[in-house]
């Protein structure tokens, strides 16, 4: 039994799988893209029998699909005829395989389902009425919603400042990655990739794209020479002599001029002959010459004017021929002869064989040959080429884009058409060129004017009916690309066949050119020699005949003509008969069977042929530059259908991009004007609460005893602290210089509600160092230490109490005004202190890459109306982060100052930068979604165990997994260990400190006591990781410099943690550092250098590399606090 699956080489068996693979996929255009690329490579009669069953099969597949699609009864037909066509194909195997059973069944059902659905469109055609009156109706409530978006993005973009609309149409090329990959995944993110580095490399958005090979060109020429030289888009004869030449442009203008009148012939031989100086001293202008003496006749007159008509209608379309003018030229030659003018004369004296006013010397007999002739050229071939530039006409319209994309110096913003700005664009950019521009200089002279740009953000369809984004380039109008090469692989065809019938033509001709010559010389014998009897002309051509057939047998074309021209004339025949006869005897005993003829009958014969054939070779140069038009036609649509603009194929996208920003705007502006509203109505009851409290005041002697409470509270709190002192060096244990950044409940209620003994070791803020020695067992606080927390809040809110009901009319005390004042200037300063570690600490998290893409990727996934204020001025100011609009000054001033407000009404201002990062994470999980991970869980947290193995008494307690930011350190451990060891790099100084942590063995749960090594290990390896350094005050520059010289740019987390693949690379982007009269700074990496970012929003100062970053740190004695590290290769990006 034959069995499907023989293949005729390994080759094959790759196509099959592979193909297979792309079906199976789902990718039915890509599997027919491999077959179609062998057949491209082998040609169709080299493809194997199974590649051509799968073509058949995989076009029913993707034939049916789209006729689901599209509804059309046409391809529904035609999945029919493929699939039974592979139906048949698999009946002519006797054994299948599952597969191919299963495959035998599915083109069964396509039959079936096809045939069915054909039936059915025949009965719903009634419907069609009803359907579009439905889509009317649904149109009709597409527009309205669009109109009342329309207006309320008008509104809010007629009261943006200049600045704001100038930087609105600058399209941040990361925020559009983050919204196409959320938008499309990974697909869309590499469609983008492409066209931005097209971009960059080309600095052109227009080029042409071979469908066949997926080569790019950005040259016209280059591209149609790949067509013809690659893909056979060009005939190429196996010699050019005979091929044939279109007219020059100079003969071409000649006979334009309207300078077509009859020339006097005999007057004017009488003048060559006679006045030939004279005549070689006229001028022409453009071929023609009004010192030739003219006829007035009217009749030759008018057979002038319609061969001037026909010629130049034959030069406008690209078809007159040099046989056809060198086929004309010859009638002024004959025709002067006979006046005794030479065609040397004519030629080079007088000039006539370079201008068609030598057709003006023939008489009408002759000038009516030629109309005769140039009546039979045909000036159009109904080969479909109309047709399909029509096709081309319509498709060609959806790729010319008016609007032009420029890109900046550093390929971070594209930037759109200034005429944007100022109203529409009425001309097409049909170059696509890309200039590279200053983004802060582009736009500085343009005013933008009107709301037309709103119009334009709205004109997208809701559904592309055009090439869409990010579907294959490739795929771009395949279908009809495939079909114009294919047509002018035909037209190349017939080119081959109209070339070689003017080969046989010419090869014709020269046989009769030959069988005259051999009657001629036979002629001049017989002159020559008195007695010569002579041999008649038949007897010589039949001899010639049998020469022939000995002699040229590998010449067989030349032979076969020259014995079908000799047949022919001793036929007599009117016109080539080009019936080939067969080289054998019985023809030649043909030809020696017309010895009876005459040899002035041969002589007839042979001319009347010849002057038949001669017509006939500049009619075959037209037929052949009629095909060659068509080639060249079709060849120029099919560079038009291969051109691409990448413009039109982001436009849609682009414009749904800024029209979802600005709307994002829109609504964070009404959520700002909403909130001022609530924030008027509080401050109205504040006030009226504020006058009640007046009121109610507490007198001076209650605030004297909560004094002295808030005193006897603090004093019992030290004596609590000085116990738990002496505890813990009863223990042995001694200050610990490391610990992790825990992360604390997102519940606002819960905050301080944690009083577990191993979490209070470990403390839940930044800053706050813990004992060396930790226990396993999880123990309560005691109960003194919450005690001496509360009557520390108590004392805060007894003070503030007073401070807030004291009346504005109490006399002032002595001394009063001088305590009040250095209160006053201490609060101030806390507050600077506060505000600047604020913006810092904001600065540094901005310039985090990774969360900047997570923010923009998920901007739209995050709730709205948090009920929390901390939260929701996290969520205001990243959002206006997000959306750039945060460069406003003044918006950025206004957001800084309510998220401090914020965070100013649940912590105290006396917070440094590491601790209000602290209070940032703590709260920022409440900015989250159900459909995603908070931004702290997905890029923060990291998942730790801590394990040990007792040494003495070899216990392993199962420690519960813990959740942290990063790691604590002191400052001064790191310097003194690299003064240490000089070489040590910062992963492994970092590894060293956290090598002191230790662990007892927990006697309570039958341990020994024993201190012990603890052992790291990671579960989750986010993408940030943080380590805050404690510093010391009072440190001198050369400490700083020493802390800072021994930080590094990249460190190795394998080092720190167990359970990570060796060469974990972090990179540090952004650190939080605080300078002297303890203002805080920020530095951010970008690019290759470093940066100081300063108070102002967009001010930045240019440090350069990590040296000079040490150096800046020990001149200005900055103190760095917070180290943001960002992972290089992030495995969940």
């Amino acid at each position: 039994m034959e069995h499907l699956a023989l293949f005729n080489n390994d080759e094959d068996e790759q196509l099959h799988k592979l193909a297979q693979g792309h079906f199976f996929a789902g990718n039915h255009i890509k599997a027919l893209e491999v077959i179609e690329d062998s057949i491209a490579i082998r040609g169709k009669e080299k493809l194997a029998g199974n590649l051509h069953f799968l073509q058949d099969a995989f076009s029913a597949v993707a034939l049916l699909d789209l006729a689901e699609e599209i509804g059309s009864l046409v391809y529904y037909r035609k999945a029919i005829k493929y699939a039974k066509e592979s139906l048949s194909f698999l009946d002519s195997y006797g054994e299948l395989s599952l597969m191919e059973q299963g495959t035998k069944t599915t083109l069964e059902n396509i039959v079936q389902l096809a045939e069915s659905k054909m039936l059915l469109g025949r009965t719903e055609k009634n419907s069609d009425s009803k359907v579009k009156e439905e889509s009317k109706g649904v149109r009709d409530t597409v527009k309205m919603l669009l109109d009342f978006t329309g207006e309320r993005l008008r509104s809010y973009w007629v009261g943006m400042n200049l600045e704001s609309k100038r930087n609105f149409v600058k399209v941040d090329t990361e925020e559009l990655r983050g919204y196409v990959e959320r938008l499309y995944g990974r697909d869309g993110l590499e469609a983008l990739e492409e066209v931005l580095t097209s971009a960059k490399g080309n600095r052109k958005w227009r080029f042409w794209m071979c469908r066949t090979c997926s080569q790019k060109f950005f040259y016209l020429k280059k591209f149609k020479t790949h067509l013809e030289q690659e893909h056979a888009a060009k005939f190429k004869p196996c010699t050019t002599k005979h091929m044939s030449q279109r007219v020059n442009e100079a003969w071409g203008g000649m006979i334009s001029v309207a300078g077509w009148e009859p020339v006097d012939v005999a007057a004017a031989a009488e003048m060559i002959k006679t006045r030939i100086e004279f005549v070689k001293e006229f001028v022409y202008e453009k071929g023609w010459c009004k010192d030739w003496p003219l006829a007035a006749d009217e009749e030759r007159s008018k057979l002038l004017k319609e061969i001037q008509l026909l010629l130049v209608s034959f030069w406008d379309r690209k078809i007159l021929s040099c046989g056809v003018r060198d086929w004309m030229m010859r009638f002024p030659v004959k025709h002067l002869a006979k006046f005794e003018v030479s065609e040397h004369t004519l030629t080079t004296e007088c000039r006539l064989s370079e201008t068609p006013q030598s057709i003006c010397f023939l008489e009408c007999h002759e000038l009516n040959k030629i109309l005769d002739l140039l009546k039979q050229i045909k000036c159009e071939r109904d080969d479909g080429t109309d047709v399909i530039c029509r096709a081309v006409d319509s498709l060609w319209g959806l790729t010319r884009v008016k609007e032009k994309i420029e890109l900046d110096r550093q390929f971070t913003f594209m930037l759109l058409d200034k005429r944007l700005l100022r109203g529409k664009i009425a001309s097409f950019d049909d170059e696509g060129a890309i200039d590279v521009c200053d983004h802060n200089v582009y736009y500085a002279k343009t005013h933008p004017q009107g709301d037309d740009i709103v119009t334009w953000f709205l004109d997208y369809p809701l559904i592309d009916e055009s090439f869409e984004f990010p579907r294959s380039i490739r795929a771009h109008n395949l279908d009809i690309w495939v079909a114009i090469l294919r047509s002018i692989h035909f037209t190349c065809r017939t080119l081959g066949s109209k070339y070689s019938k003017k080969l046989q033509i010419l090869s014709y001709a020269a046989g009769l050119h030959d069988a005259k010559n051999i009657c001629l010389r036979e002629d001049e014998r017989r002159r020559s020699v008195l007695e010569y009897q002579g041999n008649s002309y038949v007897s010589l051509l039949g001899d010639k005949c049998e020469e022939h057939y000995k002699t040229d047998a590998e010449d067989f074309l030349s032979t076969e003509l020259f014995l079908c021209a000799v047949k022919d004339v001793l036929e007599e025949a009117s016109h080539p008969t080009f019936d080939f006869p067969d080289l054998d005897d019985d023809c030649l005993n043909f030809i020696h069977g017309k010895e009876n003829l005459s040899d002035d009958r041969v002589l007839k014969s042979i001319d009347v042929l010849r002057s038949v054939v001669f017509d006939k070779v500049p009619l075959a140069d037209s037929k052949i530059l009629l095909v060659e038009n068509s080639r060249i036609n079709l060849l120029n649509e099919l560079a038009r259908l291969s051109a691409f603009d990448y413009r039109s194929y982001i436009l849609s996208l682009l414009k749904r991009f800024l029209r979802e920003k600005l709307d994002g705007l829109v609504d964070m502006d009404a959520k700002a004007k909403a909130a001022t509203a609530e924030a008027d109505l509080l401050s109205e009851e504040g006030k009226k609460s504020v006058l009640k409290k007046k009121k109610n005041k507490c007198n001076k002697d209650e605030f004297d005893g909560l004094q002295e409470l808030a005193r006897v509270a603090a004093a019992e709190s030290d004596h609590l602290d000085e116990k738990k002192q002496q505890k813990e060096n009863t223990a042995g244990s001694k200050k610990k210089k490391h610990e992790n950044i825990k992360r604390t409940s997102t519940s606002m209620s819960s905050l301080r509600d944690q009083n577990v003994e191993h979490e209070s070791s470990v403390n839940v803020e930044l800053g706050v160092t813990s004992p060396s020695l930790k226990p396993v067992e999880e123990v309560s606080v005691e109960p003194e230490d919450t005690l001496s927390s509360e009557i520390s809040r108590l004392e805060i809110s007894s003070h503030t109490n007073n401070q807030e009901e004291a009346p504005k009319d109490m006399e002032t005390m002595p001394g009063e005004a001088s305590l009040s004042k250095d209160l006053e200037g201490a609060q101030g300063e806390a507050a600077t202190r506060h505000n600047s570690a604020l913006e810092m600490t904001l600065k540094a998290l901005c310039n985090i890459k990774v969360l900047k893409e997570y923010l923009v990727r998920n901007q739209h996934q995050f709730q709205d109306n948090l009920e929390e204020q901390v939260p929701c001025a996290l969520q205001n100011f990243f959002t206006a982060f997000v959306s750039k609009e945060i460069k406003d000054e003044k918006l950025y001033r206004n957001l800084l100052s309510k998220l401090l407000a914020s965070l100013e009404e649940v912590h105290s201002m006396s917070r440094n930068a590491a601790e209000l990062l602290s209070s940032i994470l703590e709260f920022w999980p409440c900015w989250k979604s159900s459909l995603i991970e908070s931004v702290v869980t997905h890029l923060f947290t990291l998942e730790e165990y801590e394990r040990m193995t007792c040494s003495k008494c070899s216990r392993k307690p199962n420690y519960p997994e813990q959740s942290s930011y990063g790691i604590v350190t002191a400052a001064d451990s790191i310097r003194d260990l690299k003064c240490a060891f000089g070489n040590a790099k910062f992963d492994d100084i970092l590894k060293m400190i956290r090598m002191e942590d230790k662990m007892l063995c927990d006697i309570k749960t039958g341990g020994c006591g024993e201190a012990n090594v603890v052992h790291h290990i990671i579960s989750t390896c986010p993408p940030i990781f943080t380590i805050v350094l404690k510093w010391e005050k009072g440190e001198t520059d050369k400490e700083i410099s020493e802390t800072t010289n021994a930080l590094e740019w990249e460190i190795d987390m394998s080092k720190l943690y167990e359970g990570l693949e060796p060469n974990t690379k972090y990179r540090l982007v952004s650190m939080v550092g605080c300078g002297e009269a303890e203002e805080y700074i920020c530095l951010v990496y970008k690019k290759t250098r470093w940066f100081n970012v300063r108070l102002e929003a967009l001010a930045k100062e240019s440090i350069g590399n990590w040296k000079n970053v040490v150096k800046f740190c020990g001149e200005r004695k900055v103190r760095p606090e917070i180290l943001f590290y960002e992972a290089v290769q992030w495995p969940h990006k």
